[in-house]
């Protein structure tokens, strides 16, 4: 990769925790398989701090960010513009900078819907989606703008019924005793299943059926308890890492102008499971 000159652009994932992600490997594999003049980084932004961090990316000239927990919904009024998707959505997981202007977009809700339609169609299919969060606003975009008919499980019913309100879905508690069993596709936003919850799971072996679709969209741990339990009830199951490979090809067409070697980006961060 060429790092010299004027026309070197850096990049940087913002969140906390952010050791753990994998999109500085994927994405300057992309760059390294083009050879241009990119760089992605990561930087550890506590919530309190992220007001500071974006006025920096400003003065430092930072091209582009992809951006995690917990600023998705925070971000958003730190800048200059918002995309039409991301405004509906209510989320940011993608930061351009142009001509000094930060302008936020959302690609979580491609990395949602290019799997599941690759899998099945949405229109008129019933979707789950576990969580209120900043992923699942991407989730239920993607599902909703498909024709599909989802509803939203939370255990706080409260946190989520401005969500619900918004994209005028149904809203049920999350619990062991919820019936999921009228419902194609099953998402989990929630973090139940990533560090330091790594041997939870969402849902029991009884709520999980062979017709369902069980799409996880934590990638670390790669094989969560969710997807384990799902394979043996024998459902299908797509991992976090589909979702994570749509959505950072999006952004990194967002963040360079150039078609992202998809190929390159899933061969860096997909290897094949150890058995």
């Amino acid at each position: 990769m060429k790092l010299a000159g004027s026309s070197h652009s850096v990049c940087l994932i913002i969140g906390d925790p952010v050791a753990h992600s994998l999109s500085p490997r994927m994405h300057n594999a992309g760059y390294r398989a083009l050879d241009i003049n990119f760089f992605m980084g990561a930087a550890r932004i506590p919530a309190d701090g992220l007001s500071e961090a974006i006025a920096g990316v400003k003065a430092l000239g930072i091209r582009g960010l992809a951006c995690t927990m917990p600023h998705k919904v925070a971000i958003c009024p730190l800048l200059d513009d918002l995309d039409p998707v991301a405004e509906t959505i209510g989320a940011v997981n993608t930061v351009v900078q142009e001509d000094g202007r930060l302008r936020g977009f959302n690609t979580d809700w491609i990395g949602i819907l290019r799997p599941l339609e690759s899998l099945v169609s949405l229109r008129g299919t019933k979707v789950a989606i576990l969580g209120a969060g900043g992923a699942a606003l991407a989730a239920i975009y993607a599902c909703v703008s498909a024709g599909a008919v989802v509803s939203i499980f939370n255990r706080t019913l409260a946190k989520a019924a401005g969500t619900a309100n918004r994209f005028g879905t149904e809203l049920l508690p999350l619990s062991e005793s919820s019936d999921l069993s009228p419902y194609r596709v099953i998402i989990n936003t929630t973090s139940v299943g990533m560090s330091p919850q790594e041997n939870l799971s969402p849902l029991t072996k009884q709520q999980v059926c062979p017709h369902h679709i069980v799409f996880e969209t934590i990638y670390h741990p790669r094989e969560t308890k969710l997807l384990q339990l799902a394979s043996s009830c024998g459902a299908t199951t797509l991992r976090g890492l589909d979702m994570f490979i749509e959505q950072g090809a999006a952004q990194f067409e967002l963040h360079t102008g150039l078609r992202a070697p998809r190929e390159a980006m899933r061969n860096e961060i997909y290897p094949p499971l150890v058995t």
